[in-house]
């Protein structure tokens, strides 16, 4: 069977396939964090923002702060151009290590299932300093190679010949750390797999208990913090 990614399938298809709960918990985790950070006005960056979703949900929760959503995939841009328009968002298409964005500094980062394809790390990580603000938050969500099935997935991915590798925690924090970042904090979450649609509310109040360990939660989230 073949698997399904970003790497085949269309901009429409992948659309589509992030609206599930996956998708709505990983929104409604940034807009929380968001929150505790949000100035009167404050700027966001999604670095590989995909066709879009996730940024254009935040920023119609959030209409008095700025969005940008940068990636690499023309396609991609172009899709989340076309479909999620608003005033204060826009995307762009950019490799942030060879193409610097001049001119804007960022409260707020975030960045979904991105380190674990790339690789140039120290740069990117340079890169991404480079575009906060100082005390600026950064939001990176991975694949939790901790959890069976998320290393099998991982695994099968990289054997079927994507560019695709396990996120290695004991490798990427000396990196972020070495880049000029704090781990502010680092948590397990997200128990329910991307291709659930909808979960009902007792199975969500469960996973939300769960999640924490190790082995059950399919993401690592980290919070980190520019020192620079």
């Amino acid at each position: 069977m073949t698997v399904k990614t970003h790497f085949n399938l269309t901009p429409e298809d992948y659309d589509r396939l992030r609206r599930g709960h996956l998708a709505r918990r990983r929104t409604e985790w940034l807009a929380h964090v968001l929150a505790r950070h949000e100035r009167r006005r404050c700027s966001v960056v999604e670095i590989g923002a995909g066709t879009g979703g996730t940024l254009y949900a935040l920023a119609i929760r959030f209409p008095q702060s700025q969005f940008v959503g940068v990636d690499i995939v023309p396609d991609m841009v172009k899709f989340a151009n076309e479909h999620y328009r608003r005033d204060n968002l826009r995307f762009e298409v950019r490799d942030i290590i060879n193409e610097p964005l001049q001119n804007d500094m960022f409260d707020m980062a975030f960045s979904i299932d991105v380190l674990h394809h790339i690789h140039a790390l120290q740069r990117f990580c340079v890169a991404v300093q480079q575009l906060m603000k100082r005390s600026g938050i950064w939001v990176a969500i991975e694949p939790n190679i901790f959890h069976p099935y998320i290393l099998f997935h991982q695994e099968r991915m990289r054997r079927a010949g994507f560019d695709e590798d396990h996120f290695r925690p004991w490798r990427v924090e000396p990196v972020l750390r070495d880049a000029g970042f704090v781990v502010h904090s680092r948590r397990f979450a997200f128990a329910v797999p991307g291709w659930v649609d909808r979960v009902p509310a007792p199975v969500a109040r469960l996973e939300r208990l769960f999640e924490r360990v190790r082995l059950l939660g399919g993401s690592i989230v980290y919070e980190l913090r520019s020192a620079a």
